[in-house]
């Protein structure tokens, strides 16, 4: 065996010690019961009992019920069976739990366990007698008949009849005679009548016709009159059953057989008071000095369905009195609503973060797109000032220098060619910049767009780039019935010089179709290619397409784009148009865009001038 493993051993016996030192001084706790073991008050106790004593490990519980309504056993053979059951067992507590146990006590206990201390309990306080052996101590109980009765008048206040059901045992008839007692106080107001000298078949045909003003007080059924045993678990249900007035009781576990309720011995709560006793006195190791105790008042107590059964109203009842009633709606579901309450809250929290962050997003994007707008339009104006530098100024000079070299050409003499000939060439030259320079003077800022529209901006611009790269360029533009603002127009016409830049530059087609076209309130204009084609997903974070769908998006429209590698590509641009035009402006300048598409050369010649 290894070290580690002899100290691991070492260390459980030396915690486990005590405990094994405590449960070998075993205590015995002996509990006498009246009656049989099968009534729903003896199992309650007993519960209780065994739970107290049983928390302690060194604590043995043994419980004897003397069933003598069904057994009729005497003292003597109740002596010699306990005497002989428990010989040279040492029984460290003994407790009896009724009238009739601690009688028995009494007379035998001294006898059977001499010296062992004794306690009693559920003892009424009328029956526990004025002197005491030295080791005995115990808990007197107060079990009262005209509490349940003052209830119920409250509840009832028109009966004039009470009905007290009994049986017919000498214990029982003790216990009568205490009612008659506390019930001389109700003399003149209510009629009490005693039903205990009745067997059972005629008491349940009689408490089936009471009168209507009447109530029944149900105290025991231990016996009959004709001296049949019974228990109340057996006998009550029946009766509560059967009789046509509402039935009261005296003992908490009686509520929920069918009774409406009663001032009630707490069987528990006095079982506890005995148990803790009981502990004590073992720890003492006697019970002499310890003072009777007295139970605490008993407690009122209704079932609400038998309310609701006999339409009694709660008004007056206190709080905490009614047992039975069905939860309420917030009762039952009280979690699940805290629970989607709580789920809804943080819902709601969660949306009105969303809503502020969008809020700051659109805030932030309307920033932006305002300084995109501001930033297109700056750079607008730049090319509308450069436009115009280059057409009025430079390209003036330049025809200027142009129309001095071909005076200067037609002035040299004939005779001399040579001197002509140097001058054609450089003449040519400042022709062809002029040209350029017109022509970079429209890329920049086209009149056209801006006097014409953008069907004749369109072609123009179709034209050159046909002419300067030789390429097939087609333009279909459909007949327009709204006008177009000038942002808009400005727009597409932006995004078709980049698209055209772009085909021609990188598709390699020699074919490309250009087509502008109104449809059910949305302006489309589509670019279209037979070249090398490209990845759109790769390629849609360009330079150029991000410009593109800037500038489409500071005018509500957006920018569609079809392309794989060796299939071509498509763009469409697209706008909606919400600001529908005069009839006969409308009608007019529709009419100056197609005729000013179809007369392409003449406006060439308005060009050149």
């Amino acid at each position: 065996m290894t070290f580690r493993r002899r100290l691991a051993i070492y260390l459980a016996v030396a915690l486990l010690l005590p405990t094994f030192s405590r449960a070998q001084n075993t205590r015995n706790v002996l509990v006498l019961h009246v009656g049989s073991a099968n009534q729903p008050g003896h199992l309650r106790i007993s519960k209780v009992f065994r739970d107290i004593f049983g928390s302690d490990a060194r604590n043995q519980l043994f419980e004897e019920y003397f069933d003598q309504e069904r057994l009729s056993l005497d003292d003597a053979t109740l002596v010699e069976t306990l005497g002989k059951k428990y010989q040279g067992k040492k029984i460290d507590l003994v407790v009896s739990d009724s009238g009739p146990a601690l009688k028995f006590l009494l007379r035998h206990g001294e006898q059977l366990w001499p010296g062992t201390p004794e306690i009693f309990t559920f003892v009424d306080r009328r029956e526990v007698p004025p002197t005491l052996p030295a080791n005995m101590t115990g808990i007197a109980s107060a079990l009262n008949f005209g509490p349940t009765v003052d209830l119920a008048l409250q509840l009832m206040p028109n009966i004039h009849r009470v009905f007290f059901v009994s049986g017919a045992s000498p214990r029982e008839e003790a216990y009568r005679r205490l009612s008659e007692q506390e019930f001389r106080r109700f003399a003149g107001k209510i009629d009490i009548t005693y039903l205990h000298d009745l067997p059972l078949s005629e008491l349940l045909i009689q408490v089936s016709q009471l009168p209507a003003d009447s109530a029944l007080v149900f105290f025991t059924m231990l016996r009959d009159a004709t001296g049949h045993p019974y228990t109340s678990a057996q006998v009550l249900p029946m009766v509560t059953a059967t009789a046509n007035v509402p039935v009261y009781v005296l003992f908490d576990s009686d509520i929920g057989t069918g009774a409406v309720g009663g001032v009630v011995l707490d069987l528990e709560h006095d079982a506890e008071q005995a148990a803790g006793l009981g502990l004590r006195v073992l720890e003492r190791g006697t019970a002499s000095g310890l003072p009777v105790e007295q139970t605490s008042p008993n407690q009122t107590v209704v079932d609400w369905r038998q309310l609701q059964r006999w339409g009694i109203s709660e008004n007056k009842l206190p709080r905490g009195t009614v047992r039975f009633r069905p939860p309420s709606l917030w009762q039952q579901y009280k979690w699940y609503v805290l629970g989607g309450g709580a789920a809804i809250v943080a819902q709601l929290v969660l949306i009105i973060i969303l809503l502020t962050e969008m809020r700051r997003r659109k805030s932030s994007d309307l920033v932006v797109n305002n300084l995109s707008g501001r930033i297109i339009n700056a750079t607008e104006e730049e090319r509308k000032r450069i436009a115009r530098e280059l057409h009025d100024d430079i390209a003036q000079r330049l025809s200027l220098v142009s129309v001095e070299l071909d005076m200067m050409e037609k002035d040299f003499p004939k005779d001399k060619l040579t001197g002509r000939e140097s001058l054609h060439e450089p003449l040519q030259q400042v022709r062809d910049i002029i040209t350029d320079v017109h022509n970079l003077s429209h890329q920049l800022h086209s009149q056209k767009l801006q006097m014409l529209g953008l069907a004749v901006a369109l072609r123009e611009i179709c034209q050159q780039l046909s002419k300067q790269y030789g390429l097939d360029i087609q333009l279909t533009a459909e007949e327009i019935k709204v006008p177009l603002p000038e942002d808009l127009a400005l727009c597409f016409y932006r995004v078709a010089q980049e698209a055209l830049s772009n085909s021609v530059k990188h598709s390699r087609s020699s074919h490309i179709e250009v087509r502008l076209a109104a449809t059910d309130g949305t302006l489309i204009m589509t670019i279209k290619d037979y070249g090398e084609g490209f990845d759109a997903s790769t390629a849609a974070n360009g330079l150029g397409l991000a410009t593109m769908r800037e500038r489409l998006k500071l005018i509500g429209g957006k920018l569609l784009i079809t392309s794989l590698p060796g299939t071509g590509t498509e763009l469409t641009a697209q706008v909606r148009l919400e600001s529908p035009l005069r009839p006969g402006l409308a009608h007019d300048t529709a009419m100056g865009l197609v005729a000013a598409a179809a007369n392409p050369a003449k406006d060439d010649e308005n060009h050149a001038a």
